[in-house]
């Protein structure tokens, strides 16, 4: 089963999760003192109370974000009328989920993750549930899945045919969900001014297998004699697949001499930042959130330069723009009752989540598709 985008009726899949365990918590208030309009606090993101026959969340406030440096714009955060579904949600309780696989949706699974273990404890208490992430890369991370490790895997690509038929062989069946837009971004030493924007042409010219170039000034003429540095993803990893198919064409097919290669993205950031002549890449997110220290550029796929940003990847006219995935175990979902309500409140609460975490958004035709391919979810026996 898939799902790509989304919008329906989420209380088909409440009353789905409740049938096979979720505790439906409608008793008497437990606002502990707090009101509509209260201020709270960001570690409390996320807390759901019931308020007489309402319903009350922490929520930040519009216009303001966890990452602005500007005081008008930094993160504010007040008790919000919320909906009873958000809180049958919460009630989830007593299991623990587990999740691993790509480090690129790492910190995007992991927002949610804190986030969904907030909301339950403020309902259920030490009765909450706890979520694992784990950051193996996509492979190996399918490879716990279709081992039955793991009851959700973090993916920056779609399962490959054998990961599959590993799964099917062992009895595994999933639904896949694709949860955000991601850029590959390109990254260079902030020193080097002169590779501003690079062609797919050249990208290639540098990643091709059998490529010898060493200096900068074999990628382009009026480039310096700078030696070229290049550090990449591990093979295990989604990031490298998507990178290898965007640039030579077929995954896998890279060139490997001289090249430093790690499935931990700070290694890159690190050999980025110590080498003016470096070259390098990872996910649009982790770009972003390490802006200060190297610097993405722009590439041109034969329609103009064209910026990493959330709208060129949302449009995907990036040229290494794809969608990013979390697959879950549909057993899981049937049989734990908390996986089925995180799925649901990840998709719900999609958009702060992909803010707080410094991911591109599903548009909103995207997530309105995905709400009622996950109406599918209830069908799961």
């Amino acid at each position: 089963m898939s799902i790509f985008s989304t919008g329906g009726r989420l209380t088909q899949l409440f009353i789905a999760v409740l049938m096979t365990g979720v505790v439906a918590c409608s008793g008497s208030s437990s606002s502990g003192g707090a009101k509509l309009g209260d201020s709270c606090a960001q570690r409390d993101a996320f807390k759901i109370q019931k308020l007489e026959s309402a319903y009350i969340r922490c929520e930040i406030v519009p216009g303001t974000s966890i990452h602005a440096t500007e005081a008008n714009q930094k993160a504010k955060f007040v008790w919000t009328e919320t909906t009873e579904a958000q809180y049958l949600l919460a009630s989830a309780s007593n299991e623990s989920i587990r999740i691993d696989g790509s480090s690129t949706v790492y910190p995007l699974t992991a927002v949610a993750a804190k986030y969904f273990e907030t909301t339950t404890k403020s309902v259920m208490g030490s009765n909450g549930v706890k979520v694992t992430v784990g950051i193996s890369g996509t492979g190996g991370g399918f490879e716990k899945f279709c081992k039955d490790e793991t009851d959700i895997s973090d993916a920056s690509r779609a399962i490959k045919p054998a990961e599959a038929e590993s799964c099917a062989n062992a009895g595994i069946e999933y639904t896949e969900v694709i949860i955000a837009n991601d850029g590959i971004a390109v990254v260079v030493n902030p020193k080097n001014t002169w590779a501003k924007c690079l062609t797919m042409d050249e990208m290639k010219k540098i990643w091709e297998p059998d490529s010898t170039v060493t200096k900068w000034s074999q990628v382009r003429d009026g480039f310096p004699d700078t030696p070229i540095k290049l550090f990449g993803a591990g093979t295990d990893s989604g990031t490298f697949d998507a990178f290898t198919e965007f640039v030579n064409g077929k995954a896998g097919v890279v060139r490997k001499e001289a090249v430093q290669t790690s499935e931990d993205d700070n290694v890159t950031v690190r050999g980025i930042q110590s080498e003016t002549g470096a070259l390098g890449y990872f996910g649009l997110s982790y770009a972003i959130e390490n802006s200060t220290t190297v610097t993405a550029i722009q590439l041109d796929n034969g329609s103009g330069c064209i910026d990493p940003t959330k709208e060129t990847v949302q449009v995907y006219t990036y040229p290494m723009a794809r969608p990013l995935y979390i697959y879950v175990k549909n057993s899981s979902i049937t049989t734990k009752p908390a996986v089925g309500a995180f799925v649901q409140f990840y998709v719900d609460n999609l958009k702060q989540i992909s803010a707080d975490a410094l991911f591109v958004p599903l548009t909103d035709e995207q997530i309105t598709t995905l709400q009622s391919e996950l109406a599918k979810v209830v069908q799961l026996e």
